[in-house]
C-alpha cells in the first residue's frame, strides 16, 4: 500500500469519526455499548476536533513526497492508533465498553502496522 492511499484511508475515517461524533455522538456510544448523556456529548464533540485536526494532518501530508513528513506523518499516526488500541483493550477489560470496541482496536491496529512500516524506512 503507498503512503498516499494509506493517507487517503486514514483521511476518510478520521473525517466520517469527526463528523460522526459532532453531530451523532450517540452511535458511537451505541457501538462501543456505554452510556449517553451530557457529559459524554461533550466529550465526544470534543474529540470530534481532535479527528477533524488527524484528517486535516492526513488530507495534506498524504500528497507530500518528502521522506521526513512521511516520518512525521507516521509518527504521529502510530503513536494515536496504538493508543487508541491500548485504551480500548484496558477499558473493554475493565468491562467499561462493549464488544463493538473489537472493530475500533483491529482498524486502529492495521493502521498502526502500515503506518509503522513508513515510519521505520
Amino acid at each position: 500500500m503507498t503512503f498516499e492511499l494509506l493517507c487517503r484511508f486514514s483521511f476518510a475515517i478520521f473525517a466520517a469519526l469527526a463528523l460522526t461524533l459532532l453531530v451523532a455522538p450517540g452511535v458511537i456510544h451505541w457501538l462501543f455499548a456505554i452510556d449517553s448523556g451530557a457529559a459524554a456529548d461533550i466529550m465526544s464533540r470534543r474529540a470530534a476536533m481532535l479527528f477533524a485536526g488527524l484528517a486535516v494532518l492526513m488530507f495534506l501530508g498524504g500528497r507530500t513526497t518528502s521522506l521526513e513528513v512521511q516520518h512525521l506523518v507516521s509518527a504521529v499516526a502510530v503513536v494515536t492508533m496504538v493508543g487508541l488500541a491500548v485504551l480500548g483493550l484496558v477499558e473493554w477489560l475493565r468491562g467499561v465498553v462493549g464488544i463493538g470496541i473489537w472493530l475500533a482496536i483491529g482498524v486502529e491496529v492495521f493502521f498502526a502496522w502500515f503506518y509503522f512500516r513508513y515510519w521505520q524506512e
